[in-house]
C-alpha cells in the first residue's frame, strides 16, 4: 500500500454539503475518509468490515450508510468518494514524479567540466519547483453573481410560491444564493413536491433557511413547535377567504333585512 504524504482536507466545501448530519454520522464519514486515504482511496464494500472499522454494529452502519450515499460512488465491490479519489490520484501522481526527478539528479559534484554539472544541477532544481506539494483549493468568486442583491428567477419563485407563503420563499431562494448554491427550476420543483400538502411548509422551509440546509425535510425533529402558535400561509389564505365568504353572507342578510323593512 503506497503512502501519501498527508490528506488534504477542504473544510469549507465539506461544511456546506454535511450541514444536515448528525454528530455520529460526521464521525462515521470523516472515519469512513480516512480509511479510504489509507487504502488507495477506496475500501471494500462490506458492512461488516465498515462497521468494525468504524466503531458501530452492523445494523447501525447499514442505517448510517444509506444516510451517507448521496456522498459516496459504489464502484463494483469498493466504495470511494469522488473528490478523494481524484485528490490521490493526483498526489500519487506528483510523488512519482518527485521520486523520479530525485533519482535523476542532485546536488553537482566537482568535476573537471564544472560548468556542465552545474547546469544538470540547476536542471533538476527547476523539475522539483515545478512539482509542489498538494494544497487545499482556494474558493472560487462566481464574478457573474452580483454581490448586492441576489438575482431571484421569477419561474424558481412561482413554483416555490404554489405551496409556501411568499416571506419564507424568498428567504430560502437568498439563502440558497448565499452558500453559493442558486437554484434552478428542476430544484424548485423537487422541493415543492416535497412541501405538497404540508400545512406547515412555511415552517418547513424557514428551518432550512436558518440552518442553510440545500433540501427541506418536512419530518424533522426540529419541526415541533416551529410554527410557535402561527399560522401557515396555506392557513392564513384559508382564513381570509372564510372571512371574505362570511362578510358577503352578512351585507347580503342586512340587504335582504332592509328591502322587507321597506316593504312594509
Amino acid at each position: 500500500m503506497s503512502k501519501a504524504p498527508s490528506m488534504p482536507m477542504y473544510w469549507d466545501a465539506y461544511l456546506a454539503d454535511t450541514t444536515h448530519l448528525t454528530t455520529e454520522e460526521h464521525g462515521a464519514y470523516l472515519l469512513l475518509l480516512g480509511a479510504m486515504w489509507r487504502r488507495d482511496g477506496s475500501v471494500p464494500d462490506s458492512d461488516a468490515d465498515n462497521a468494525r472499522i468504524l466503531g458501530l454494529s452492523k445494523p447501525r452502519w447499514t442505517k448510517i450508510k444509506s444516510r451517507l450515499s448521496e456522498f459516496l460512488t459504489f464502484d463494483g465491490e469498493r466504495i470511494t468518494q469522488k473528490k478523494l479519489q481524484e485528490t490521490w490520484k493526483n498526489t500519487q501522481e506528483k510523488i512519482a514524479v518527485n521520486r523520479a526527478n530525485g533519482a535523476k539528479g542532485g546536488r553537482a559534484k566537482a568535476s573537471n567540466n564544472k560548468d556542465l554539472d552545474l547546469a544538470n544541477a540547476t536542471n533538476s532544481l527547476k523539475q522539483k519547483a515545478t512539482i509542489p506539494e498538494p494544497e487545499p483549493e482556494p474558493l472560487k468568486k462566481d464574478t457573474n453573481v452580483s454581490a448586492k442583491k441576489p438575482p431571484i428567477k421569477k419561474a424558481v419563485f412561482d413554483i416555490l410560491s404554489n405551496v409556501a407563503g411568499p416571506d419564507a420563499v424568498n428567504g430560502f431562494i437568498e439563502m440558497r444564493w448565499s452558500i453559493k448554491a442558486p437554484m434552478t427550476e428542476r430544484s424548485a420543483k423537487l422541493i415543492a413536491d416535497k412541501l405538497a400538502g404540508k400545512l406547515n411548509a412555511d415552517a418547513i422551509l424557514d428551518l432550512s433557511t436558518e440552518n442553510n440546509w440545500k433540501t427541506v425535510y418536512p419530518d424533522s425533529n426540529q419541526l415541533n413547535g416551529a410554527n410557535n402558535g402561527k399560522q401557515s400561509y396555506n392557513e392564513q389564505a384559508s382564513a381570509r377567504d372564510g372571512a371574505r365568504i362570511a362578510g358577503e353572507n352578512h351585507d347580503a342578510v342586512r340587504i335582504a333585512v332592509a328591502r322587507v323593512k321597506g316593504r312594509a
